[in-house]
């Protein structure tokens, strides 16, 4: 009797219990964990189930440790700076963080596609194909794109292991574009100081030769040797103090005497400074500066610097009977000043590029009048050190006028 009694007991159990398990089985199967089994038989099943409701729990908290994982590393991935791809076996892509799409301007999907589907640029390919069939741990190699701008990136690409074979690979892409550039300047103006050097050097040099091998003899022209040879020592001053000027302005170690004065007295001393030269050339020197115009804080010397490098190109590139005029006005900024000339103007290609080192419009009249091609460079770190900025309208045959803005006193 007691046996059929516990037979129709399990017979009944049973069912609800595989129904309970079988409820289980598919809420895990949908990644739902947190589901557990309630029984409340006290022999063997209630084992089963508490065996089940513990593998659960443990999978229950691995997922949740895996997701908060994923998360962290995802954040990473797409918060890097530099550019990155993770590709398959295969050479497929399979992430791509979005530093690298905006770099590369990839708006399109990128999962399940070649690098070279994507990025249209052969290296990328053949360096991700590289390290997927050869042994090294790691490829580098430099990658120069012309599109939308020139960008030079530096690419590291290193294999993905499991259980020693290649399982995919990571591509990092860091934009070194500035370092080059700034290795090219470097490089180019070691080349210009080189160059400025060695011609006045050449010059005093040969004709100190001259005059020791018995021209200082020769009154009349031993005189006009050492006129040649004073000048080029001069040019080579000029030059040294404008390297010196130039660094100090770049380097940030121009400290700034800022105080509060007058512009037209600095226009003053700058014009008389620069009246015999105006003379020599025939150009007239005009000031226009309204009688109230507002006190400015400056540190003075630097400012005349800037005024006497602008007049003195706008003399030097100017016509006969031409005109330079220094004015100003006020502004919802401060104080604008300009220097306009009369004189042969600047071609439109050559306007970017006027406040390089060195750059020269017309490098042959340039070295002619003495100039260093480090004058302008000067202006423009100066009017930056005063939180301005320099800017400049010209054309060919009908003069120049460059701009800059100047803080008030308060």
């Amino acid at each position: 009797m007691r046996l059929k009694i516990r037979h129709k007991i399990v017979s009944l159990f049973i069912p609800r219990l595989l129904r309970e398990i079988g409820a289980w089985a598919r809420s895990f199967a949908d990644g739902d964990f947190s589901r557990r089994i309630s029984l409340s038989a006290r022999d063997e099943i209630e084992e089963l189930a508490d065996s089940l409701n513990s593998m659960s729990r443990q999978v229950q908290s691995r997922m949740e440790e895996f997701i908060a994982d994923k998360s962290r590393l995802e954040a990473v991935f797409l918060s890097m700076f530099d550019g990155v791809m993770v590709i398959d076996q295969s050479g497929e892509i399979v992430l791509m963080n979005q530093s690298l799409k905006e770099f590369l301007q990839v708006d399109s999907t990128v999962t399940g596609k070649k690098p070279l589907e994507v990025i249209r640029n052969i290296d990328i390919q053949e360096l991700a194909e590289r390290v997927l069939t050869s042994h090294s741990r790691l490829e580098s190699r430099e990658i120069t794109f012309l599109f939308p701008e020139e960008r030079v990136l530096l690419a590291h690409a290193t294999p993905v292991l499991r259980a020693d074979t290649i399982d995919g690979a990571v591509l990092v892409f860091h934009d070194i574009t500035g370092l080059r550039r700034l290795e090219k300047v470097r490089q180019d103006f070691v080349a210009n100081v080189s160059h400025e050097l060695r011609t006045p050097v050449s010059t005093i040099r040969g004709y100190a030769e001259t005059l020791l091998e018995g021209a200082l003899e020769d009154k009349a022209h031993a005189r006009e040797f050492l006129r040649i040879i004073y000048d080029d020592a001069e040019r080579l001053s000029k030059l040294i103090n404008d390297l010196l000027d130039l660094s100090r302005v770049e380097s940030g170690k121009m400290k700034l005497a800022l105080e509060e004065c007058s512009l037209e007295a600095v226009v003053d001393k700058v014009l008389t400074g620069m009246d015999r030269e105006a003379r020599k050339n025939s150009v007239t020197l005009k000031k226009e500066i309204p009688p109230r115009l507002a006190r400015i804080k400056i540190d003075e010397a630097a400012i005349a610097q800037v005024l006497f490098n602008l007049a003195e190109n706008a003399i030097k590139y100017n016509n006969a009977g031409g005109s330079v005029t220094i004015a100003a006005r006020e502004t919802d900024r401060g104080v604008e000043v300009s220097v306009t000339d009369t004189g042969i103007g600047i071609p439109q290609e050559d306007i970017p590029r006027i406040f390089e080192r060195f750059y020269r419009v017309d490098k042959a009249r340039s070295r002619d009048l003495g100039g260093t091609g480090l004058g302008l460079s000067i202006v423009k770190h100066i009017i930056q050190a005063h939180h301005g900025e320099v800017m400049v309208e010209s054309r060919p045959g009908g003069g120049s006028t460059f701009r800059f803005t100047l803080p008030k006193a308060l």
